[in-house]
């Protein structure tokens, strides 16, 4: 059951990965501007307005632009404003902290967003040069901290966009091919990122910046050099917005990223299994690693997969004749409905009592952290947690078995 590839064309490239036919497609739904109802949620009303845009928007006389912050429930509206008859507009709202908030252009006939981000901080005057035809790719930012920096940052990110638009069928490469003219292509905005960060760690602009620099296509093509740039920056943020919501989710964020690269690593240069830790069907937690001091098989599968159904009695043959000699057998499932999984398991006869399941489907980090993209998918580990082979089965996995055990 392949996965493929795909070339993402938006603001930011993202490449993705999907199953075959079977898998449901993952929508993302655009979150609507909301009304004055959801602006008195969001906004505290203790606060008296502590921003200020203010500028001109090129063919936008008496356009109405707002200000939104982003939160987990989609935009909320900050504050409103109407350009005058020269295109001149000033809006003025109160902020809870520094963090990510847009400037949208609210434009009927357009089908497409008119957006802009920024990283506004309580105090922040900013003044803004916008084209209400090109809104979204040509904006000046002036007057705060980070406004140079975002206006380096949107010139590197329209070079990408420019390029992106002219792979108009992306599906006409191979997908090594569309991945390193991605790469080469992407770059130069990384450098951008890269070095300011590196020369500015607590500048606002870094947590829009620092997306680009997080593994969006696979730890493959990563530079673990970013690791070291992200903590510079978390350790700039976490002094001066030590209770900012931003600096505790990058704290999160880099924690995580930093233990994925050293798994990695382990994966890659040492061939150590990862450790994997997920529910059995009854809830129960059961952890990869409390196997050691045994050959593990580890059994991605899946009961939707005919593939794996169809090797599972070979899989059964081997417990049986080798669940005495120090084998075992740790089952993964890339099921996302769990009665089907618990059917399925019950059906096969797996009769171990390793079966863990984060019920993801192909979205689940496993299958970055394992490297593979069609199941089943198997890996032999030694007592030490060392990978031996992979993608054993049938004859492959009997004689391999034969092998260690000596019958």
């Amino acid at each position: 059951m392949k996965k493929s590839l795909y070339l993402l064309l938006m603001l930011s490239l993202v490449l993705f990965s999907c199953s075959s036919s079977e898998e449901e497609p993952v929508i993302d739904k655009d979150v609507e501007v909301n009304d004055t109802t959801n602006t008195e949620m969001y906004m505290n009303q203790d606060l008296d307005p502590n921003v200020i845009l203010e500028g001109v928007i090129k063919g936008g006389e008496g356009a109405t632009l707002v200000l939104e912050a982003n939160t987990d429930k989609g935009p909320m509206i900050i504050a409103k404003a109407i350009s005058d008859k020269e295109g001149k507009f000033a809006l003025e709202g109160a902020i809870l902290d520094m963090g990510l908030y847009q400037l949208h252009l609210d434009d009927k006939q357009s089908s497409d967003p008119k957006i802009i981000p920024m990283t506004l901080v309580p105090g922040d005057h900013l003044q803004l040069e916008l084209d209400a035809s090109n809104f979204n790719y040509t904006p000046v930012y002036n007057g705060t901290e980070w406004s140079a920096t975002m206006n380096g940052y949107m010139h590197e990110l329209n070079k990408f966009i420019e390029w992106q638009k002219t792979i108009t069928n992306p599906q006409a490469y191979q997908q090594d091919v569309l991945l390193d003219m991605i790469l080469k292509n992407k770059a130069p905005m990384d450098k951008f990122i890269v070095d300011n960060i590196n020369k500015d760690p607590g500048n606002p602009a870094n947590i829009l910046m620092m997306t680009n620099i997080m593994p969006l296509m696979g730890l493959d093509h990563y530079d673990p050099k970013n690791v070291d740039v992200l903590n510079k920056m978390l350790t700039a943020y976490k002094e001066k917005y030590p209770d900012n919501i931003a600096t505790k989710e990058l704290e999160m964020q880099v924690v995580q990223l930093a233990k994925e690269v050293k798994e990695y690593t382990d994966f890659k240069q040492k061939g150590i299994a990862p450790e994997i830790e997920l529910p059995n069907p009854q809830g129960t937690k059961m952890k990869l690693s409390s196997l050691r001091g045994k050959y593990v098989l580890i059994d991605f599968w899946a009961s939707w997969c005919a593939p794996c159904r169809m090797e599972n009695p070979n899989v059964v043959k081997l417990y049986d004749k080798y669940e005495k000699e120090k084998f075992e057998i740790f089952s993964v499932s890339l099921d996302k409905d769990k009665q089907k999984w618990i059917e399925a398991i019950a059906a096969d006869g797996l009769r171990w009592k390793y079966h863990v399941s984060d019920l993801m489907y192909w979205q689940t980090p496993l299958t970055q952290q394992y490297h593979f993209n069609s199941i089943p998918h198997t890996v032999l580990i030694d007592p030490n947690g060392k990978i031996i082979a992979e993608d054993l089965r049938g004859l492959a996995l009997e004689n391999k078995l034969k092998e260690i055990f000596g019958k």
